[in-house]
């Protein structure tokens, strides 16, 4: 048997998936003066090894928190199974645009799983809108897992003592009180997100308002970045 030589991939919720060669990519709205990511030794959790997978369309190994699933439904059509939870033949591709549509130019699901398989004609965007669905769902999940503080005053509490992972802020929120706490965030060098209105934020937790959030460090806050990390890189717009 030969032998693995796959290089080793490490994940860290605020840095990201780590190889000897490269730092993974972590969300943030930097501001004009802050835009180096955090290097390992400041980083406030242990790594996990992560599994890794090979790419059916440029043949790179890379962390499966980095790729997509597809799997070859009874039918043949091809379903982006972004849980990672189906059952059938599958095969991973990375989570990249450009990489994708290569995919479903040549075809590579057929030349990969060895079968007829039919690919739908929006999947692009079945698998961007799929990404966007699964984010608000995790985004919810974080406040019943209890890693999740919303309001100003308990957000700027967190993000002064050095409680929170992540801060999260309504896209439509008012300058004052953002750029305070944005502050804050970058000064820590953590990831900032601003991707949800107001409307959607309260949605998504059942509150009203809500403006400010703030994700301690936990195995949902993880998830979270790591679909947004893959919905960040499938965008035709990025």
């Amino acid at each position: 048997m030969a032998k693995d030589t796959r290089p080793d991939y490490f994940y860290h919720p605020v840095v990201g998936a780590l190889s000897p060669a490269m730092l993974g990519i972590y969300l943030s709205r930097p501001l004009s003066h802050s835009s180096s990511p955090p290097s390992i030794e400041k980083a406030r959790m242990p790594m996990t090894l992560s599994k890794t997978a090979t790419c059916a369309v440029t043949g790179n190994v890379l962390p499966i928190t980095q790729m997509i699933r597809f799997v070859v439904a009874p039918d043949g059509a091809i379903i982006a199974d972004l849980t990672q939870k189906l059952p059938g033949v599958f095969l991973w591709i990375a989570a990249d645009h450009d990489v994708l549509k290569k995919a479903i130019w040549r075809n590579s699901f057929a030349a990969s799983t060895r079968q007829n398989v039919k690919i739908p004609e929006n999947l692009l965007e079945s698998i961007e809108s799929g990404l966007k669905k699964l984010a608000m769902q995790t985004l919810s999940m974080t406040k019943r897992a209890g890693e999740l503080r919303f309001g100003f005053t308990k957000a700027d509490e967190a993000l002064r003592s050095h409680t929170a992972g992540v801060y999260v802020v309504a896209s439509d929120a008012k300058e004052n009180g953002r750029e305070k706490l944005e502050r804050l965030a970058i000064a820590q060098e953590l990831p900032v997100i601003d991707m949800w209105s107001s409307d959607d934020l309260s949605s998504a937790i059942g509150e009203e308002n809500v403006i400010h959030m703030v994700l301690a460090y936990g195995g949902l806050t993880q998830k979270l970045l790591e679909i947004l990390t893959k919905l960040k890189a499938v965008k035709s717009e990025k």
